[in-house]
């Protein structure tokens, strides 16, 4: 697309190609050659969180420029996610055999089983939290596996009419672990907003690939449900972390794979999105991509906006500099450009209607300013309210 990208944005994304070609590798070494600004390319390691994919981008190009200093901050960051990423092996394990003698069926998303899913390694993902899908119907249940292997709701200080209303809008309910401080996000549906993505869980336990995680088998999303549920999530969040795009060119780099998640997400009507998601696959990550597509794309004006509006977050120095909490920068990423791809990746009504009505709710404000059930359909007027007093907290 026509992004003005910087050089270390470049190096930055050929050091994350699978299969690094030879081409690749020539310039990469090109571009570390150049004495590029490493610093920029570190910041940017820490906010994709794709420390251990660069470090191994970096050093099987054959380039002898990378910095002793450059190499041993991405190592400890590798080892840092490493060390997270084993305990997340132990608790899944646990978690999935708790769930399993309950009788609750339940789905791992993302995490440490999608990164042995797709990279046969548990630790080549970076992950936060443990994110578990379930039955909508099956919630109480899970609510309470969880209670009984040692969690706590985040949510504990709503009433049940406003959990109720908490759900309608939002997608996951945290839970923290009150000894480990393990956080398990609880999901019913794969997106807050359901005209998003649509979630039938039978038919998505039906078509369940098992993962095997540590000594546990953990259930998790098929391929075919998978490319879409990762469109989704990333441009969700308008690619706010590369590494979103890694996993769904990675899962699609096998042939036939981008052709069949076309043809779901056009079904689901997701198909500017994954289009604009193969595109970027392309050009940054190498993603092999019919030129057909390519072309559709190119002749799209909802691929053409999304592109224009997420320049506004990768172009330039945007790729990897983390705005300030409180900044007029940070205003802009996430309050203006991120709400406005999210609001174009669909133009059905249901949708739009829908997503602005999500982007007036905020579980922070529940904290910053306290209503009583016949209040709570006030918060979306009192968010102006909520974000000034948080923001003079700080």
């Amino acid at each position: 697309m026509s992004m003005q990208l910087t050089p270390e944005f470049r190096l930055f994304c050929l050091a994350l190609r699978r299969p690094q070609s030879a081409d690749d590798a020539e310039t990469l070494r090109h571009l570390i050659a150049a004495a590029p600004n490493w610093a920029a390319v570190i910041e940017g390691a820490r906010r994709h969180r794709v420390a251990p994919l660069l470090l191994s981008g970096l050093q099987n190009c054959g380039a002898a420029g990378v910095p002793a200093a450059v190499v041993a901050e991405l190592h400890r960051q590798g080892l840092q996610a490493a060390r997270r990423s084993l305990a997340q092996v132990a608790e899944i394990g646990r978690l999935g055999r708790t769930f399993s003698d309950a009788g609750v069926r339940v789905l791992a998303l993302k995490g440490v089983v999608l990164s042995a899913q797709l990279y046969g390694d548990s630790a080549v993902r970076d992950a936060r939290d443990i994110d578990l899908l379930v039955d909508p119907d099956d919630i109480a249940r899970a609510d309470e596996v969880l209670l009984a292997a040692g969690y706590r709701c985040s949510n504990a200080a709503l009433s049940p009419r406003q959990s109720a209303r908490y759900r309608h809008r939002i997608k996951d309910v945290e839970y923290v672990h009150a000894a480990s401080g393990s956080v398990v996000e609880l999901h019913d549906r794969l997106t807050d907003n359901p005209g998003l993505l649509a979630c039938d869980f039978d038919a998505l336990w039906r078509e369940r690939e098992d993962v095997s995680v540590g000594d546990t088998i953990i259930a998790t999303l098929s391929w075919r449900a998978l490319a879409p549920y990762l469109c989704a999530h990333g441009a969700g969040h308008a690619w706010e972390r590369l590494r979103w795009l890694v996993d769904l060119a990675t899962l699609l780099k096998q042939p036939g794979r981008v052709d069949a998640a076309l043809q779901t997400a056009d079904s689901a009507g997701l198909g500017a999105a994954m289009l604009h998601a193969l595109v970027l696959a392309h050009d940054w990550l190498g993603l092999p991509v019919a030129d057909g597509h390519l072309v559709r794309a190119k002749a799209s004006a909802k691929v053409s906006r999304l592109d224009r509006i997420l320049s506004h977050l990768y172009a330039g120095v945007a790729w990897h500099r983390i705005p300030p909490r409180g900044s007029w920068q940070g205003l802009a990423r996430y309050s203006l450009w991120q709400r406005l791809y999210r609001l174009a990746l669909k133009s059905d009504w249901r949708y739009v209607s829908n997503q602005v009505r999500r982007e007036f709710f905020t579980p922070a404000d529940f904290g910053t300013v306290r209503l009583p059930d016949a209040l709570f359909w006030l918060y979306p007027f009192v968010r102006p309210v909520g974000w000034l007093l948080r923001r003079r907290q700080r």
